[in-house]
């Protein structure tokens, strides 16, 4: 049996930031690669087509199909994305009468909502337990599959025989078939260059309960991989595949410190050398810590700083007090390692005032070199999709078009009065005063390159040029 896995390309979704989104997320799509191993585990052959990395449309995405003629077709995409995903099975659907399963988070939050018409079966949740079976049910020609976590239709009806369990001993999973990835084509700019990286995770689930966050996908309670385990899966990437950077996407890396300095203890044993990055809550963060994890090839690390107004950290329970961003990055910035702030606008409860408030404290804060300045997105499944459509702290959601919801160039709430329009324009100016700052510019052209950044700035120029002389008659 085969099984072709797509990835459909995603990025030219954000318009004249194309070149800047690819630069910064075209990412391995790890989920599909662990599908293609729990496939490969049960005797199929898989195809795996990344569309974002290989740069490929549709029409090629259906011709290397047809050439490797598979029995099963599945589909993955993130919200926002979700609409390219739906328009690749249509078109699947056009030229084959081949089945298409369709999983992700956006078809595990939405559930039968999205269960679309151009879809076969639907994966909800995990798959280590579900998928197998499906596969094993697949191959003996049975279509009409009852199996926990998929749903499928019978006779027009949705048939869902309830979820799945969680899979609660994360070693029981097999690494990620990254061998069917082409992996030459992820790279990652860096302020030490331009990386080739692999993603890998080692925990599933956060104890934290920010509001801008979809808690059910994986749960509250963490469950983390064997140091082992881990280890074993960094020697196949580091040493057998050659890949030199990771970054880690665990959703607090130093939630469990003994375990992340055991990982730093067994990385230096078998002597891996690589560079890492990964993601953590600034006051999960200390000097001892942050040197231990550079001795081990730490060069990047991102903090979620959100806001710096009072009221509305409190809204959304950020629960790190601002001091520690500071001082983590001033720690970063002593060892030489790269800090990214990720920080939103539009978040419940803003005003203009407390939008300014926030971008003043960047402008203010020398420390703090790098930050991120994106919309907040309400996606479906988070407290703040729900916030949004009960108009609570002065949110008022504006669409159900999965394709708008974007952190840049784009608005789907509206806040205390402030519009799509308005949000657009203070994100413009917040991210011009932020970059503004000489601290600032160095590091940004290091990690994004010159043209990448003047590309689109040119061409926002372009636009409104043109707009000023057609107003004119």
């Amino acid at each position: 049996m085969r099984l072709s896995l797509v990835f459909p390309a995603w990025c030219q979704a954000f318009g004249e930031f194309q070149k800047v989104a690819k630069s910064a997320s075209t990412f391995p799509p790890l989920n599909l690669a662990l599908v293609g191993a729990l496939a490969e585990r049960w005797g199929w052959e898989v195809q795996l087509l990344d569309g974002e990395a290989e740069s490929l449309d549709l029409p090629e995405l259906v011709r290397r199909i047809a050439a490797f003629s598979p029995d099963l077709i599945g589909l993955t995409a993130t919200t926002p994305f979700f609409h390219a995903a739906t328009a690749a099975a249509e078109e699947f659907k056009r030229q084959w009468d081949i089945p298409v399963i369709v999983g992700g988070t956006h078809a595990t939050i939405l559930r039968e909502k999205a269960f679309l018409p151009s879809f076969d079966y639907l994966v909800i949740g995990e798959c280590e337990r579900s998928f197998p079976e499906f596969l094993r049910r697949f191959a003996l020609g049975e279509r009409s599959i009852d199996v926990p976590g998929i749903a499928h239709r019978r006779g027009g009806e949705v048939i869902y025989r309830g979820d799945a369990p969680r899979l609660e001993n994360l070693d029981e999973a097999p690494y990620p078939a990254r061998h069917l990835l082409p992996n030459e084509k992820y790279v990652v700019g860096t302020l030490r260059g331009k990386k080739q990286y692999t993603s890998l995770q080692m925990s599933r689930g956060c104890p934290y309960r920010c509001v801008f966050c979809a808690n059910e996908l994986y749960g509250k309670k963490p469950r983390r991989r064997s140091l082992e385990n881990v280890l074993g899966e960094l020697e196949l990437v580091v040493e057998e595949m050659g890949i030199r950077h990771v970054n880690f996407v665990d959703d607090t890396l130093t939630a469990q410190r003994d375990f992340v300095l055991a990982l730093c203890d067994g990385i230096q044993r078998r002597g891996l050398d690589f560079t890492f990055e990964g993601g953590t809550r600034a006051n999960l963060w200390d000097r001892e810590l942050a040197a231990r994890l550079v001795e081990c090839g730490l060069i990047r690390i991102s903090f979620g700083l959100e806001t710096a107004d009072p009221a509305i950290r409190k809204i959304i329970r950020k629960e790190v007090p601002l001091e520690s961003y500071v001082e983590s990055n001033r720690i970063n910035n002593q060892l030489g390692i790269e800090t990214i702030n990720s920080v939103m606008l539009g978040l419940p409860g803003e005003t203009r005032e407390s939008a300014e408030r926030t971008v003043e404290f960047l402008c203010h804060s020398r420390d703090i070199q790098h930050a991120t300045y994106g919309i907040a997105v309400p996606y479906p499944g988070t407290e703040l999709f729900e916030m949004a459509e009960k108009g609570e702290h002065g949110l008022k959601l504006l669409t159900h078009d999965f394709s708008r919801y974007q952190r840049y160039g784009s608005a789907t709430m509206e806040v205390n009065g402030l519009a799509p329009a308005e949000l657009l324009r203070l994100q413009q100016e917040g991210l011009r005063r932020i970059y503004s700052c000489w601290w600032r510019i160095v590091p940004m052209l290091k990690r994004h390159g010159l043209r990448a950044i003047l590309k689109p700035a040119a061409s926002a120029l372009c636009g409104r040029l043109r707009l000023f002389w057609s107003s004119r008659g």
